[in-house]
């Protein structure tokens, strides 16, 4: 029986919780083992958190608060920061699209639903705790409980994989932006201006940053 990924120190990554959770598959090789279900969740639900934790820290430019640090201490608090911050985050990758589609080279930016997260996240909580009715659980008829949670850990395994392998994610950085850019931004985070006067802002300016940075006109 190999299970010598049990044996290596723990890392708090999101990349590494996924990668525990593929080996879990790995090891259960389609047997839908009640114990695999089980740990496999854990891990999953622990990469969401990860993951969410770490694009609050790429929304607030890496430079969280002491208060900010303690309520992610709970995925109460972060799933609360999320909320708080969702409607930031989607002008963000609004307007990061908006500068993609008028700027050759640049990777388009893939919007990530941190809603559906948070579905995830309960819906796997039932695989991780106490169950009262066996028989309607790990007992139930034919591995149905089995059956879906399996089916769960792929579906999110494969939302991920499409969001950070097949896409790319990102979020714009505020502060690494040229001023006259920043100042068009700030407008369109605030609503003080729509999508098509943003562009047309933007338009306007990037022959004159284009020089800037050498480039030919």
């Amino acid at each position: 029986m190999n299970v010598s990924f049990l044996e290596v120190p723990r890392f708090v990554t999101f990349d590494w919780h996924i990668v525990q959770v593929k080996k879990w598959l790995e090891f259960d090789g389609g047997q839908e083992l009640d114990s695999v279900l089980v740990y496999a969740a854990v891990e999953l639900r622990a990469a969401i958190e990860r993951y969410l934790f770490e694009l609050l820290y790429l929304l607030k430019e890496c430079d969280f608060t002491k208060d900010d640090e303690k309520r992610c201490r709970s995925i109460k608090g972060i799933f609360a920061m999320m909320s708080e911050t969702d409607r930031f985050y989607r002008k963000t990758i609004e307007f990061t699209k908006l500068v993609v589609s008028i700027t050759p080279g640049l990777p388009e930016i893939t919007f990530v639903d941190t809603a559906y997260l948070n579905k995830k996240w309960k819906e796997l909580s039932e695989y991780c705790h106490m169950q009262l009715r066996p028989e309607e659980t790990f007992e139930s008829i034919g591995k149905k409980f089995q059956k879906r949670g399996f089916a769960l850990i792929r579906k999110v395994l494969q939302k991920f994989n499409e969001w950070t392998v097949e896409s790319n994610c990102g979020v714009l950085k505020r502060s690494s932006l040229p001023e006259e850019v920043r100042d068009v931004y700030d407008k369109f985070i605030h609503e003080k201006i729509d999508t098509q006067q943003a562009r047309r802002m933007l338009v306007l300016m990037e022959p004159i940053l284009r020089g800037r940075r050498g480039q030919s006109i």
